[in-house]
């Protein structure tokens, strides 16, 4: 703020004079970074619940929609929570490369547990192939058709599951 005294200048109008800095400004500079500041980590929490709150919903619905086409099939081990824990919103693990998993699982799962020359393939249960096609199904069908074509290149006889090509 500037005063007006009553002392001309050399040109004949009104001389301002600054006042002199009010020692309380910073107090009121500081409360208002303050606040700024406060106000973003607010809406920086509340975006963060928002996105939690949208993801847990989201994982909830895939994982309930997932247990019932488990159940559809005798699958019962798993309850909702648990698919929700391990799966999330996105698949998790599964999700990032299914083939690959898929293929891992199945091979350490269709062996009879022996090692060296007393191992062999064994017959993989269908219901486990069916359970892992509806995860790909639910959590990330853009990669159902390299699931697909896996468990196509299996031998899947009577008494055993190989690869054709092995």
């Amino acid at each position: 703020m500037t005063t007006t005294s009553t002392a001309e200048g050399p040109d004949g109008l009104p001389q301002h004079e600054d006042e002199p800095g009010d020692p309380r400004r910073w107090i009121l500079y500081t409360a208002a970074a303050l606040l700024a500041v406060a106000v973003g980590v607010l809406m920086a929490v509340l975006y963060n619940n928002y996105h939690a709150a949208q993801d847990r919903e989201l994982a909830e619905q895939r994982a309930s929609e997932l247990h019932a086409k488990f159940e559809a099939i005798g699958i019962t081990a798993f309850d909702e929570d648990q698919i929700v824990a391990v799966l999330g919103a996105d698949g998790g693990g599964f999700c990032t490369d299914p083939a690959a998993l898929v293929k891992a699982t199945a091979n350490l799962g269709s062996t009879n547990g022996a090692t060296g020359p007393g191992s062999r393939p064994s017959l993989v249960d269908e219901r486990r192939l069916q359970g892992d096609r509806f995860v790909i199904e639910v959590y990330c069908p853009e990669q159902l058709d390299d699931f697909d074509a896996y468990v196509d290149s299996l031998n899947l006889d009577e008494n055993t599951t190989t690869q054709e090509d092995s």
